[in-house]
């Protein structure tokens, strides 16, 4: 377990952690049609990614999960699925709390799992959004160090 390690993303990363964001993506937002995540893949490599400051958590060579932020929103946090439950996703964010004093975030109401981890890892509902492209309502949440 001592090859474990977090860093930066790097460009060549980018197809990976966007496969890990598709595949995750899928099973945690299964009340989404898959098209919507097929047609969003290609802008998550060439404009998402790229823009955003991102860390990637690493077991030996391969990438199990990752973070990304925009200042001081937490923009993504995939953990490819048969990874999920290990720690992965708390070590990420442990990660960022070290670098930021100040966190917000948008989950989807229907996520029930990711709302639950937010909130027991000091996150808390500020208000109420409805995202336009999926049609779903979204939390959104906050964390101060």
């Amino acid at each position: 377990m001592n090859d474990r390690l977090i860093r930066k993303m790097e460009t060549p990363d980018i197809d990976e952690v966007v496969d890990i964001w598709y595949e995750a993506s899928i099973v945690a937002h299964n009340f989404i049609p898959k098209d919507f995540w097929d047609a969003n893949r290609a802008v998550m490599k060439s404009k998402y990614m790229p823009m955003s400051e991102a860390y990637v958590f690493i077991d030996g060579e391969q990438i199990l999960g990752f973070i990304a932020l925009i200042d001081e929103y937490l923009a993504a946090i995939f953990v490819k699925p048969e990874s999920q439950g290990k720690g992965i996703g708390s070590s990420l964010l442990s990660h960022i709390k070290n670098l930021r004093d100040h966190l917000q975030l948008k989950v989807y109401d229907k996520n029930k799992k990711s709302i639950n981890f937010y909130r027991n890892k000091g996150f808390s509902v500020i208000s109420e959004s409805f995202d336009s492209d999926t049609g779903e309502h979204e939390l959104i949440m906050e964390w101060v160090k």
